[in-house]
């Protein structure tokens, strides 16, 4: 195999390593403890000046069952509408800063990306089982476990400055939380978007609510939009009204009948917006983590960013270029291809740097943040880098990444943006998955077999890679530390036995991603990103295909080290269900 080839697919590969509900009493005999120092505790519940201490009391057995809830990586990544999923409720006391709670809802909380079975995240209902019941005037707690967020900062920081700029943004703040005794870590208390935020934020909570993941205005990409309010009648019009205006041709005629149903310059800002902080993972860069709500008030529909913890990294890995003009999204991309609204953007940009994105300003509430939080010093110098470039690095600040790509008009960047078409969802099929592999100094070694599509059983075997051509590694390492926890993944190359001697032989890879407190030997169960497997093909020296991800199963480990010979990796897969993407 040609030893370029080879490079390449290692190259690409390293870049991708990333139940009963109700009046149930608490039993397990754990006592809540009252901080020496709670910090000049006040009435405002994301009061950002500190830290509030949040703890939980709930059954063992409950708590164990909510941590291992959640959509599967096939779910959570398919093109098909998942809105049918629901978290079970559980009933905890919960003490927030020394005030105590019976019987509050507790459930957990994430689509996919921040799912994790060792830190979740939480939301917290004060008045499930006790009508009406308030903390601060709050009726729930959303606690993000900012497992995409190590620095704690990147979200009550990108929640602020869309708040700056005038545009409606949850208010944020931390929280030291405790389950059974348990510290789980620092946690951000991010604002529900509900019918309370409407009415602060709009003076009318009666317009539809809708939450986007991988979401878009479109004839057929408007049914995965999850309608939040006005669910009985599921009148879906307006959504649909936005996706005709559309297609018109004519950009007088679209943007005068877009602007009769979108804040038009309202969504520019909050455009302008997600560029300037790097929120790839958003409406314009990802057609992810937002809501739209239209406005009884003036009949317009209204941005509300969500899921900042992505906020000021710029790239998604995924998605190479897509940046640092996002224009993921097809109200987006239109807009782009018109002069007067593409430079309507980049002024929006550009006022928002001069008037908003002081980097010294900036620094000094990370700093801030970092002495409540006490996050790692590595991730912290990450965030920083972003805003102010890297002499070590040779990296540009945002403010000149921008002001660059605004001055050759976006050149050499792709549009990732959503086709709306009609989506098939039947399923392509299911394939059990078994693997074994094993480092070693003079070799890795392993193998892994699945059934494909067309019926013919693969197996791949592991030697054959490392005896190719400069003896390249066929179990690759690496540790992730840009989650929290921690990740470590692996990279398991294989090829096809039976192709072997072909020119251009067919090779697989399975990516192997574990959460950290869970990399040790013995088994791990399957859950979202934190514990994944994803199949894929190597297509050429420009493109890996993802075939198949895991739906079921466990990963176990006999050893679990670096891959060095001092820590060698010995594992198996077994019986994991992957569900295929790709033929």
């Amino acid at each position: 195999m040609k030893a370029a080839k080879w490079l390449y697919l290692l190259v690409s590969v390293a870049c991708l390593s990333g139940c009963g509900a109700g009046e149930t009493e608490v039993t397990d005999g754990v006592e809540f403890f009252v901080p020496k120092d709670l910090n000049s505790v006040t009435d405002d519940p994301f009061d950002s000046e500190r830290m509030s201490v949040v703890q939980i009391i709930m059954p063992a057995n409950d708590f164990e069952a909510l941590k291992w809830e959640g959509r599967s990586l096939d779910v959570g990544i398919s093109e098909c509408p998942s809105h049918d999923f629901e978290y079970t409720q559980f009933s905890a006391t919960v003490n927030i800063d020394g005030e105590v709670f019976e019987h509050v809802g507790i459930r957990k909380k994430g689509y996919l990306g921040s799912l994790s079975p060792s830190k979740p995240s939480f939301k917290l209902d004060f008045d499930e089982f006790v009508e009406g019941r308030q903390y601060k005037t709050l009726s729930r707690m959303t606690l993000n476990n900012n497992r995409q967020d190590p620095t704690h900062a990147r979200q009550c920081l990108a929640y602020s400055l869309y708040e700056k700029v005038g545009l409606p943004a949850p208010r944020c703040a931390l929280s030291q939380v405790f389950v059974n005794g348990e510290e789980m870590g620092v946690y951000t208390h991010v604002e529900s978007i509900k019918k309370p935020f409407l009415a602060n934020s709009f003076g009318d909570d009666e317009g539809n609510l809708y939450e986007a993941q991988i979401s878009d205005f479109g004839n057929f990409l408007g049914d995965k939009f999850e309608k939040k309010t006005n669910k009985t009648e599921n009148d879906r019009s307006d959504l649909l009204a936005v996706a005709q205006a559309l297609d018109i041709e004519d950009d007088a005629l679209f943007l005068t009948t877009v602007s009769e149903l979108v804040d038009i310059d309202e969504f520019i800002l909050y455009w302008a917006m997600d560029a300037v902080i790097g929120n790839w993972d958003s409406a314009t860069g990802n057609a992810n983590n937002y809501y739209i709500y239209r406005d009884p008030n003036d009949g317009l529909f209204h941005f509300i960013p969500w899921g900042l913890d992505a906020a000021f990294t710029g790239e998604n890995i995924l998605k190479r270029n897509s940046g640092p003009l996002y224009r993921s999204h097809r109200l987006a991309a239109r807009l782009f291809d018109m002069d007067s609204t593409r430079e309507q953007y980049y002024t929006s940009i550009q006022s928002i740097l001069s008037d908003h994105w002081n980097e010294s300003l900036l620094i000094q509430e990370i700093d801030r943040i970092a002495a409540l939080a006490q996050g790692e010093d590595s991730a912290y110098a990450q965030l920083k880098a972003f805003i102010q470039g890297s002499d070590q690095d040779g990296a540009d600040s945002q403010r000149e990444s921008l002001l660059a790509a605004i001055t050759n008009n976006g050149a050499g960047q792709t549009d990732y943006t959503l086709e709306d078409e009609a989506i098939n969802c039947d399923p392509l099929g299911t394939t059990d998955f078994t693997a074994s592999f094993e480092s070693r100094a003079t070799g890795d070694a392993g193998n892994f077999r699945f059934t494909h599509p067309n019926g013919r059983v693969i197996t791949t075997n592991m030697q054959y890679v490392s005896a190719s051509p400069g003896n390249p590694d066929s179990l690759i390492y690496r540790y992730d530390d840009t989650t929290l926890p921690a990740t470590h993944a692996l990279s398991l190359v294989g090829v096809d036995v039976t192709t072997v001697f072909a020119p251009n032989p067919d090779v697989y890879v399975m990516q192997v991603s574990v959460e950290a407190p869970f990399y040790k030997p013995g088994s791990t169960t399957l859950h979202g990103f934190a514990n994944s497997l994803m199949l894929f093909k190597f297509i050429s020296e420009n493109e890996l295909e993802l075939m198949a991800t895991g739906s079921a199963g466990e990963i176990r480990f006999t050893q679990a080290g670096d891959g060095t010979v001092a820590a060698p990796i010995v594992g198996t897969i077994n019986a994991a269900t992957l569900r295929y993407f790709e033929e």
